[in-house]
């Protein structure tokens, strides 16, 4: 055996013996072994307890040995979480086969426990590396998956649908607070953060995780627009899925690229989002994630009730308000470079330290990514792709004015309401303009040409807005705004 695979094999089981050993501290792996010998003892007292009836007894064991089995389930099934990081090393690399790497790897793996308990480690530092060893990896992603459907087919095939809304368009378009106020109804069932670092087995993390509940203060996300999020949040990390199984696909090195969506990838689709629905109570699903763009026709295949929904705003002002996150968040990587990889993993590309834009046919521009001109260029061409999608998508697309759903909310709420088909609980009342930016120095043909499709997106969005519109109405609006 050679040395090389020798060192990587053992690096590779000491990365995966410390995420098991942060994955057991954060499911508190060790109290429920605790507490399920607790219960083991307090049986026995039971059994040689005298001056109780045999009658008495058996009644209570019974009941004890249910106790005793949901918890001896739920305690195995932390222990297999735990493990999972080990099993997957052993699939993908050599152990040490010397007794010097053995010795060493047992040395480290020691070392490493116990400084883990005598400098007791930042928790922040503790989280991000389990993020690291889960999110980064695929066969984690892939086995926690397939564990997760085997678990709940039986609840899946007795699942009934309903009409799931997918929120997806260009950022800084008002998408989040619109998820926002989406998500505050009750009706929905959407992804938080607080599905991290499993988002593949939503289900047996949160049953896992029961017990280690975090509570954390709301804060400021990194956008500094005045939006809190907590773990709680919902959030677009539905883009998890469709980078594990389509991201060979449509990520390329420099940009995103719509690309047909394997059948089998459809239907996993489909079961992943009723093991959301499980998770949250069998709501409606809700998603926001701008990525979805690019597979538009697998959505409506894999739901051909499916709503999608197209916020747009001004497009020199969002372009201007794109350009500005984007360069924050570029010096935000450069202060934490934890926060670009966290960024790639959850699939947002939109502006950042690892932008990859939509590569749709573009007009020329500048390729200067602090230029406006660049991102009224990129606005035109995902606007327009979205103008121009086949019949089938067409019919279910619903284009949201934003700017004129701040302005004129007791004119714009009850047709959204209709569209949408939402309850009574639906408010408008978080949804705030943006602030407005004076902006110059962009081309005028760009400024034209931007002006032109922002108006057809008006029309459409007036006009059609039921996602009910004929093939002829369709070309007709083609041909008049779109070039």
């Amino acid at each position: 055996m050679s040395g090389t695979p020798t060192t990587g094999g053992a690096i590779t089981l000491f990365l995966a013996t410390v995420a098991a050993i942060e994955i057991a501290r954060a499911l508190r792996l060790m109290p429920n072994f605790a507490a399920l010998a607790t219960m083991a003892r307090r049986s026995n007292r039971l059994l040689l307890r005298r001056g109780v009836s045999e009658w008495a007894k058996e009644r209570a064991m019974r009941l004890m040995a249910i106790t005793l089995f949901v918890h001896s389930t739920r305690t195995a099934l932390l222990l297999g979480l735990t493990g999972l990081p080990i099993l997957l090393s052993f699939a993908i690399a050599t152990a040490p086969a010397s007794w010097a790497g053995r010795g060493g790897l047992l040395a480290a793996t020691i070392g490493y426990s116990l400084a883990r308990r005598r400098l007791r480690i930042d928790p922040d530092r503790a989280d991000r590396l389990l993020h690291r060893l889960t999110l980064g990896a695929a066969p984690v992603r892939d086995i926690s998956f397939d564990i997760e459907c085997a678990v709940h087919r039986r609840r899946l095939a007795s699942q009934a649908g309903s009409e799931p809304i997918f929120i997806a368009g260009l950022a800084r378009a008002g998408t989040t607070i619109l998820l926002r106020a989406l998500h505050e109804s009750g009706d929905f069932a959407s992804l938080s953060y607080r599905d991290l670092p499993f988002p593949l087995a939503p289900n047996l993390w949160a049953r896992a995780a029961s017990r280690s509940r975090r509570a954390v203060a709301a804060t400021e996300r990194g956008h500094g627009d005045g939006i809190f999020h907590d773990l709680d949040s919902p959030e677009a990390i539905e883009e998890v899925f469709w980078g594990h199984f389509e991201g060979r696909r449509f990520r390329q090195p420099f940009g995103l690229a719509p690309a047909p969506v394997d059948p089998a990838t459809i239907a996993a689709f489909r079961d992943y989002v009723g093991l959301v629905r499980l998770r949250y109570g069998g709501g409606r699903y809700l998603s926001k994630n701008n990525n979805n763009v690019l597979r538009l026709p697998a959505l409506v295949e894999a739901f051909p009730d499916a709503l999608l929904v197209h916020p747009f705003r001004d497009p020199l002002q969002q372009a201007a308000s794109l350009c500005r996150q984007h360069m924050r968040a570029c010096r935000l990587a450069e202060q934490d470079p934890f926060r670009r990889d966290f960024m790639t993993w959850l699939g947002h590309h939109e502006f950042g330290a690892d932008r990859r834009p939509f590569l749709f046919e573009t007009p020329a521009a500048s390729t200067d990514s602090t230029m406006v001109d660049l991102w009224l260029a990129q606005w035109i061409a995902v606007y327009r792709f979205l103008l121009d999608r086949p019949m089938p998508v067409a019919r279910r697309q619903i284009f949201v004015d934003y700017d004129r759903l701040c302005r004129e909310p007791g004119q714009s709420a009850p047709l959204l309401v209709d569209q949408l088909g939402l309850g009574a609980a639906f408010s408008l009342a978080a949804l705030r303009p943006a602030p407005l930016h004076a902006v110059s120095g962009v081309r005028d043909a760009l400024v034209t040409e931007a002006y032109r499709v922002h108006a057809a997106l008006v029309e459409r969005s007036r006009v059609f807005g039921a996602a009910e519109i004929s093939r002829a109405a369709a070309a007709a609006l083609r041909a008049k705004f779109v070039r």
